[in-house]
């Protein structure tokens, strides 16, 4: 079982259908230990644009905005970059 299936069984994240970010976790994630600045923006950027016009973008804000800033994990979410 994959990280987010487990954590869409736990219900941690919504089932977001159609989203653009399943399976490319490696995009959306936060900077890894030592990852060069620039390889970030760049994978961010891909990210965002992956995000630009998601069917899942209206919910994925939805639940988003219901987190608390601290319970916000690092990476893009919901068409933001979180630091």
């Amino acid at each position: 079982m994959m990280a987010a299936d487990l954590f869409d069984a736990l219900g941690v994240i919504p089932a977001l259908p159609g989203a653009r970010c399943r399976g490319r976790h490696h995009l959306f994630d936060g900077p890894a230990p030592g990852e060069d600045e620039q390889a970030v923006r760049d994978r961010h950027a891909q990210a965002l644009g992956l995000c630009v016009g998601c069917p899942a973008a209206a919910r994925c804000r939805e639940w988003f905005d219901t987190l608390p800033p601290r319970k916000r994990p690092a990476g893009v979410i919901a068409g933001t970059v979180v630091r």
